[in-house]
């Protein structure tokens, strides 16, 4: 049990780290991609949380099912939009910022929202598995309901927020990949 979750948490450890680093060069931004990386340990935090009201532990089959990409995926597209917001702006006063913030945040929140709910509906058929295919395979599909149900919450809440706070001072103007 040991070697499992020492390896299960080795994996998490790594992923995390390697997609922080993806994001930081995507974004080219490193505030805009801490605020991102933020949401795994949450979205994990989220995930167990999910995986004790079920009674499901926390092992290699079920924590096998975590992808990162998915679970950054509406941070992802949260904090863009709020970069490239922040980036257009004129000015960088706090009550011009806050509205920059939530409007940007308003303008992606219903697609950040459908685009994780489409994810989510596709593992409804997952829960309907009985026998051994559902004993196998549902704790998965719980962990990725779970861990996607508190990224969308976070994304929607908590990106915005640490973006207020963390980008208020300004943004760099430039578009990436642009010479």
């Amino acid at each position: 049990i040991d070697t499992t979750l020492e390896t299960v948490f080795h994996n998490l450890l790594e992923g995390a780290i390697l997609v922080t680093l993806v994001l930081w060069l995507f974004l080219g931004n490193f505030r805009s991609a801490g605020i991102v990386a933020v949401i795994i340990p949450l979205a994990l935090m989220a995930t167990f949380i999910g995986l004790r009201i079920r009674g499901i532990p926390a092992n290699l089959l079920s924590l096998g099912a975590m992808d990162f990409g998915i679970i950054v995926d509406g941070a992802v597209i949260v904090m863009e939009n709020i970069f490239r917001h922040l980036s257009e702006a004129q000015t960088h006063d706090k009550e011009h910022v806050r509205s920059t913030v939530l409007e940007a945040t308003a303008e992606v929140g219903r697609p950040t929202i459908f685009s994780m709910v489409i994810i989510i509906m596709a593992n409804i058929p997952i829960f309907t598995l009985q026998r051994h295919e559902g004993r196998i395979f549902a704790p998965m599909a719980y962990t990725i309901v779970s861990a996607l149900i508190g990224s969308l919450v976070f994304s929607i809440t908590l990106v915005p927020l640490l973006a207020f706070w963390m980008l208020r001072k300004g943004v760099p103007e430039k578009e990436i990949g642009r010479a």
